[in-house]
């Protein structure tokens, strides 16, 4: 029997896909697991954590006046919490929910996909996300992009597929509401799901699902009214929305974290999120307007699914690249902020596959031959700091004018003996023209397989489509090396990191009773405190140096969920017990010792080390009764 004949009857066994999806989806779980055991709390997770934890207890409400900062929607804080309140508060609980999240979100990407282009894609589209350790490493976090991501691709499996039911329309409608109600960053998808069936189901379930997407945003508004205005104040400018002057905080200070960084970052931030990304944003740079072109679609059907996933994700990447990339709020944000819709856009590849065309037009194979030579080139800069070392210690022959050597130098050598200068290894040069020269090398062998007819036409759509394949299998091996998988993938700490948490936790416990103030100085991550039941906080601290204002008046930032150094100071003064990471204390260790007079302040038992990679503790202060 051929090697054809095998392949083609091992891949039309029945359940030969199914097999190997589920592989996929185990081996996800797996490194799920790894991860979710292995990273250390960030900020965002602490805050989502302990802040959902005391308005599900009961101990605060959002949006409530001298409460924590309530800077996202509600249901982002009140979901993990009803999860800790359910089961254990505690970074275990929170991170086993976060990787449930990412398998359910996985079913539904297998069933979208699966509708679209077959099983086969579908188990691509799972294999994709299951070679992309950099995702899974942030759906393993207690963070709303999993949260999110998961809502997104049910909310899109309930509307867009051909026979879809009301009650299932009506569903996919809700959840789209529900996913506003978690993070606003994702409002664009609501209003256009909702046109889609206006569009394809007509104007009576249209309206139902109009109804059924605003419910969610009404009935938070209602329960959270009217202190939830504060938040739609802060989203628009005062001069077009002088109604909401009334919910507006005036006199709090200014912000000390501006992240002003110089174009260079901007655009290492975007490439941060290209590499690590790659598959979705091919899929999203290649087809996303395709649907423009109606006449060279095989069915309306595959024609307006592939519309609207498109004006999904576009306006997604606008506004995320917008928000990360040319604010001055949080640059190096770009890479997390694509995986809240990152997985849809595998969904577009199979859809254009199964509905453009078999047509050769010249217009996208010239756009596809550009976006691998940009994209590839862009890959090549943006890994310089991981390629860059590898590359120049390549062994080449040794030569010495013109005639062979024996034996082999690195390539640096080679490269500096030529120009005369020192290559460092940390170079963006070399790795950039590595890629742009594979890139071009790559395109003139497409080219020449079509120019001397290696193929016969029409095994694939068009040379353009040819390119795109090429960049897709070559992105889907390289998704979990450092040429794609991005800085991320030295972010781990080999050993138990939540153990290590928990240890953590109950070490404070045994020290801190019930009913203590807490001053917390502990790191950017509060997921500590979540151990100490009763405890009373300081909620303006959950956010660390984010909600700290210079100047301002302390009345109304305290109030609004801020502070400044009057407040510090007050807080200091009062507490019952002050929490400082040691590496804090030792950073300003003038400070610190002023406070902590030993006549004012007892020093107990350091904790355990929050990760078993490296030494961070917490320093713990209890005040002296006079």
């Amino acid at each position: 029997m051929s090697l054809k004949s095998t392949i083609r009857r091992i891949s039309s066994s029945r359940w030969t896909a199914e097999a190997i999806a589920v592989l996929a989806g185990f081996a996800y779980l797996v490194q799920a697991v790894i991860y979710a055991h292995s990273q250390e709390s960030i900020l965002d997770e602490g805050a989502y954590l302990y802040k959902g934890y005391l308005f599900a207890t009961g101990r605060y409400t959002p949006y409530q006046d001298y409460g924590p900062w309530s800077n996202h929607m509600p249901l982002s804080f009140l979901i993990p919490s009803a999860v800790q309140v359910l089961i254990d508060p505690g970074l275990r609980t929170a991170r086993y929910f976060a990787i449930i999240l990412a398998l359910l979100m996985l079913i539904g990407l297998w069933i979208l996909t699966k509708e679209f282009g077959g099983k086969w894609w579908a188990t691509i589209a799972i294999s994709a996300l299951a070679l992309n350790n950099v995702t899974i490493k942030t759906y393993s976090l207690a963070v709303s992009q999993g949260l999110t991501a998961c809502m997104l691709i049910w909310s899109v499996v309930c509307i867009l597929g051909m026979q879809r039911s009301t009650w299932q329309i009506l569903l996919g409608a809700t959840l789209a509401g529900l996913m506003l109600m978690t993070r606003i960053n994702m409002a664009s998808v609501l209003p256009i799901l909702i046109i889609f069936v206006f569009w394809r189901h007509g104007p009576r379930k249209g309206i139902l699902a109009t109804l059924a997407g605003i419910l969610p945003f009404l009935l938070f508004h209602i329960i959270y009214w009217p202190h939830i205005m504060q938040f739609w104040a802060n989203w628009f400018p005062q001069r077009i929305t002088p109604f909401l002057d009334a919910s507006r905080y005036t006199d709090v200070g200014e912000a000390i974290w501006v992240n002003s960084l110089p174009l260079r970052d901007r655009w290492w931030s975007f490439l941060q999120g290209l590499r690590s990304n790659y598959l979705a944003l091919v899929g999203l740079f290649g087809f996303s307007l395709l649907w423009l072109f109606p006449k060279q679609w095989k069915n309306t059907y595959l024609l307006q699914a592939a519309a609207c996933i498109s004006m999904i994700i576009v306006p997604l990447l606008i506004l995320h690249a917008w928000a990360s990339l040319m604010l001055n709020s949080c640059v190096y944000c770009f890479e997390g902020y694509m995986t809240f819709f990152a997985p849809l856009c595998l969904v577009l590849i199979p859809i254009v596959y199964q509905g453009w065309k078999t047509q050769d037009k010249s217009w996208f194979n010239w756009y596809a031959g550009g976006l691998l030579i940009f994209l590839w080139s862009s890959v090549g800069y943006g890994s310089y700091r991981q390629t860059g070392p590898m590359l120049i210690e390549i062994p080449l022959p040794r030569m010495k004018e013109g005639q062979i050597l024996s034996g082999t130098a690195p390539l640096y050598s080679i490269l500096e003996a030529i120009f005369g200068i020192e290559v460092k290894p940390s170079t963006w040069l070399l790795p950039t023209v590595a890629d742009l020269v594979f890139g071009t090398i790559l395109l003139l062998l497409i080219w020449l397989i079509y120019r001397f007819k290696v193929i016969k036409p029409g095994f694939f759509i068009s040379q353009g489509f040819l390119i795109l394949s090429i960049m897709l299998i070559i992105g889907l091996v390289l998704s979990p090396t450092v040429v794609l998988a991005g800085s991320k993938m030295e972010r781990v700490c080999y050993g138990d990191v939540i153990a290590s948490y928990e240890s953590v936790g109950k070490h404070l416990a045994s020290l801190i009773p019930p009913g203590s103030s807490v001053y917390w100085e502990g790191g950017l991550s509060v997921v500590p405190l979540l151990y100490l039941p009763g405890i009373r906080i300081y909620p303006a601290q959950i956010n660390d140096g984010y909600s700290f204002r210079i100047g301002g008046n302390a009345e109304e930032l305290q109030r609004a969920g801020l502070w400044n150094s009057e407040l510090q100071t007050r807080w200091l003064s009062e507490a019952d017990f002050i929490l400082v990471e040691q590496d804090r204390y030792s950073k300003a260790i003038n400070y610190w010792t002023e406070i902590l007079k030993p006549d004012r302040f007892n020093e107990l038992e350091i904790s355990p080390s929050f990760l078993p990679c490296r030494e961070t503790r917490l320093r713990v202060f209890q005040r002296i009764e006079q």
